[in-house]
C-alpha cells in the first residue's frame, strides 16, 4: 500500500493535532491561539449523537425502518419477491388470461 493510502486511511486525522507543546505555551501569542483552540474544542458536542427522527418521505421512512442501524433485516427481499409475483401475475392478466373468463379458449 502506497504512503498516500496509508495518510488517507490512518485514524490520526480523527485525533486533534499536538498543538501545544511545554516551551511554547507561556508565549502570549500562542496563548491566545490556544485559546481560541480549546474555546472551539469545548463548543463541539460530547457524549453520543441523538437518535434521528423517522423521515416524512415514504422511501426515506422505508430505508429508516428496514436498512439503517440495528433494524437491517432481509424482509425487503421479501417485499420485492412478493411485489415482482403480483407484477406478473397483472401483467398475464391484463396480456392473456382476461380472454379466457368465458372458459372458451380463443
Amino acid at each position: 500500500m502506497s504512503t498516500i493510502a496509508r495518510r488517507a486511511f490512518s485514524a490520526r486525522a480523527l485525533v486533534p493535532p499536538k498543538i501545544a507543546s511545554p516551551q511554547a505555551i507561556g508565549a502570549p501569542k500562542d496563548a491566545l491561539r490556544m485559546s481560541k483552540i480549546v474555546d472551539f474544542y469545548s463548543k463541539l458536542p460530547a457524549g453520543p449523537a441523538p437518535k434521528q427522527q423517522v423521515p416524512n418521505n415514504v422511501f426515506a421512512a422505508y430505508k429508516h425502518k428496514y436498512f439503517d442501524g440495528d433494524n437491517a433485516s432481509g424482509v425487503p427481499l421479501l417485499h420485492l419477491i412478493g411485489f415482482v409475483m403480483a407484477f406478473g401475475y397483472t401483467c398475464d392478466y391484463f396480456w392473456h388470461l382476461q380472454y379466457h373468463k368465458s372458459g372458451v379458449h380463443a
